[in-house]
């Protein structure tokens, strides 16, 4: 638990550091999705990024702590709309945003710290997670919304070792990525073999097995948070059942959402 939260602590600073510097003109923003040419409804701007992170950052402290017993007990209703932004915050200065995110992030950290890392935390309905995936599933998070932001800055995405709670998370979920897309995981074995920014091997599956994901870890992390087409990266993926886990994996809760329309011809 202590590596994970040095490593949360780490991304926390590096994104406060990033977005700290912005001028309240750039925290309004709007941010779009790669590949779309216009605003759409349900756009964010990087306020809305930070805020929602807040949010929930503030949301898994309750639970650790037996403050609220479900996750819409911690966000009850109203508390953000049908796209996720909560609209109560939208009118606060970057400071005070800023400000708000330290505090609940600090308490998050502490209640972190100080929990049994097999602890049982409810999260999204049907899927309690232990203290340490939560905070391996918050560091995620944190990282999947920085990278819109550095998408739209037009700055090159922040990658270090710490990834490797995003690619244990993509492994991990798939159960789950399988199940929001209504199709019965099959017992097909794969292997994911991944290198870290170290140059380092990480890997998960049946080494040997005929259906297989290789790359860099960065391709495959941003594909797993759904900000990359896998068609659009150079991760080498063979077999139909590997092409088909890396049309839909997702690292988070929820509905399932679509990948990233494809920008490029392979």
């Amino acid at each position: 638990m202590k590596a994970i939260l040095n490593d949360l602590l780490a991304e926390q600073s590096l994104v406060d550091s990033l977005v700290d510097n912005l001028t309240e003109q750039q925290w309004q923003e709007v941010i779009k999705p790669m590949g779309l040419q216009e605003e759409v409804p349900g756009l964010w701007t990087i306020k809305d990024e930070i805020i929602h992170i807040a949010l929930f950052d503030e949301a898994a402290g309750k639970l650790i702590l037996g403050e609220a017993e479900s996750l819409g007990d911690a966000n009850p209703p109203g508390t953000h709309d049908e796209f996720y932004r909560c609209p109560e915050k939208r009118n606060m200065s970057k400071a005070e945003v800023l400000s708000w995110w330290r505090q609940v992030r600090t308490k998050l950290n502490w209640a972190l710290y100080n929990s049994d890392p097999k602890a049982r935390i409810p999260w999204a309905p049907n899927l309690p997670m232990s203290a340490r995936s939560l905070a391996s599933a918050r560091l995620m998070e944190l990282w999947a919304h920085s990278t819109d932001i550095y998408d739209h800055l037009k700055i090159p995405v922040k990658v270090a070792e710490r990834i490797v709670h995003t690619l244990f998370l993509s492994w991990q979920a798939r159960p789950n990525s399988y199940r929001i897309h209504g199709v019965e995981m099959p017992d097909t074995p794969i292997y994911l073999e991944l290198i870290l920014p170290s140059g380092q091997i990480w890997s998960k599956g049946t080494a040997g097995a005929q259906q297989y994901i290789k790359g860099k870890a960065e391709d495959w992390a941003m594909v797993a948070i759904r900000r990359r087409n896998w068609l659009d990266t150079d991760l080498v993926v063979v077999g139909d059942e590997a092409k088909r886990y890396a049309s839909f994996v997702q690292t988070y809760a929820g509905k399932a959402d679509e990948a990233p329309p494809r920008q490029r011809m392979r």
